[in-house]
């Protein structure tokens, strides 16, 4: 283990990170499901037995196989790599790992998950607060990679 305060760190916020998106789709569908409607989105139910974009439709037992995977992975290379002064590359890889492991339940309970939020300014698929926060760990891992690249090399440049 590399560094037992980042696996415990990414363990824990993980299950809060998919905990509080659970809390806001409970809350979604409890009160506000086909009711609530504005010019920017509208809260909607919609049952997507697919990913993204709606490809893979009606795949779910290989999209659940993928998560699982995919949560391995993530899980061992954090256990393995990841440092705890390393916090966008931690905090990037918790909110993925959130993101991921509540669309994974829903699959897994439902056969499906529920997405709810419809932008209404722009043609884009309905998704989830777990979508958001998937795209927001890659994105900010995508930062972290850049930016820990431009600092390598230019680590490499100062010393020749």
């Amino acid at each position: 283990m590399k560094d037992q305060r980042a696996f415990i760190f990414y363990f824990l916020m993980s299950i809060i990170f998919w905990d509080f998106g659970n809390q806001l789709r409970k809350i979604s569908y409890d009160s506000y499901f086909d009711n609530f409607k504005n010019p920017l989105f509208s809260v909607i139910h919609v049952n997507n037995t697919g990913s993204a974009f709606g490809m893979f439709q009606n795949s779910t037992l290989m999209l659940i196989v993928v998560s699982i995977i995919a949560v391995a992975l993530i899980t061992i290379y954090v256990y393995k790599n990841v440092s705890f002064k390393d916090k966008i590359e931690l905090f990037s890889l918790t909110v993925f790992m959130g993101g991921t492991l509540g669309n994974l339940f829903e699959r897994i309970n439902n056969g499906h998950v529920v997405d709810y939020i419809k932008l209404n300014f722009i043609d884009f698929p309905v998704f989830n607060a777990f979508d958001i926060m998937i795209c927001l760990g890659v994105f900010l891992y995508v930062v972290f990679v850049l930016f820990d690249f431009k600092s390598l090399k230019e680590q490499t440049h100062d010393n020749n």
